[in-house]
């Protein structure tokens, strides 16, 4: 019996494997973008995972005004909610000022967000997501307890299917923790050169030790030259 979800990195990256900069907007990039978009949804997935970064960059990043001190109970919280879908934010310490518990994008289902936290992540940030209605899971005393975070997302939402999109530091922590089972890797024809961008997979914890390595599954050329690269990680 599976105690946790099953995982797939999916992902957009120009042929260097920078997931963002100039390369995106260019119009050669556009067909690949397109069906990245929609294989997401055609995935099927119960939810979509993205890192602080990258959801404050959806959410916008103003500063958390929070008290001293929380009264949050100890544990897990599982707010009322309508939505099946659900969007998982991987923030250890607590940094996202969320306004609601549903995340509303254009052409997907309304979303359930829940927090995957530590236990670095305050009593009164916990309380500010109480207030809002925002799930959390705690997971790890310091360091971000993967597996752990995995097995109460199936346990206490149901969650099958999770979809990992970034950014590069997040899909190195789930390949890294051993619960990473798929790459679907969406290539553009499109490279451009910014210094510091993030990658597909970036900063290896030193814990991880060595490299890790794919069986390629299938590869399919899509309209505009980009290319669809479906891997699944040897264990």
């Amino acid at each position: 019996m599976n105690t946790r979800p099953y995982v797939v990195c999916h992902v957009f990256a120009g042929l260097n494997g920078r997931i963002d900069g100039a390369y995106m907007l260019d119009p050669a990039a556009s067909p690949a973008r397109a069906a990245y978009s929609r294989m997401q949804v055609e995935f099927g997935a119960d939810a979509v995972a993205y890192g602080a970064v990258t959801t404050k960059g959806f959410v916008g990043s103003r500063p958390l005004a929070l008290g001293t001190h929380g009264s949050a109970p100890k544990g897990d919280f599982v707010a009322p909610h309508a939505e099946r879908s659900f969007y998982i934010s991987v923030d250890p310490v607590g940094e996202i000022a969320w306004e609601s518990a549903t995340y509303r994008r254009a052409g997907r289902a309304d979303a359930h967000v829940i927090e995957v936290l530590t236990e670095a992540a305050s009593p009164a940030y916990r309380d500010y997501l109480r207030e809002r209605g925002v799930s959390y899971v705690l997971a790890g005393s310091r360091g971000l307890d993967l597996p752990l975070a995995l097995r109460k997302l199936r346990e206490l939402f149901g969650i099958e299917r999770l979809l990992v999109c970034g950014g590069g530091k997040t899909d190195m922590s789930f390949l890294a923790a051993g619960v990473l089972d798929e790459l679907s890797l969406v290539l553009s024809p499109t490279v451009s050169g910014e210094p510091e961008t993030a990658s597909v997979f970036d900063e290896m914890p030193r814990s991880a030790g060595g490299s890790h390595a794919f069986s390629l599954e299938r590869v399919e050329r899509l309209a505009g030259d980009g290319l669809h690269l479906v891997y699944r990680v040897r264990r």
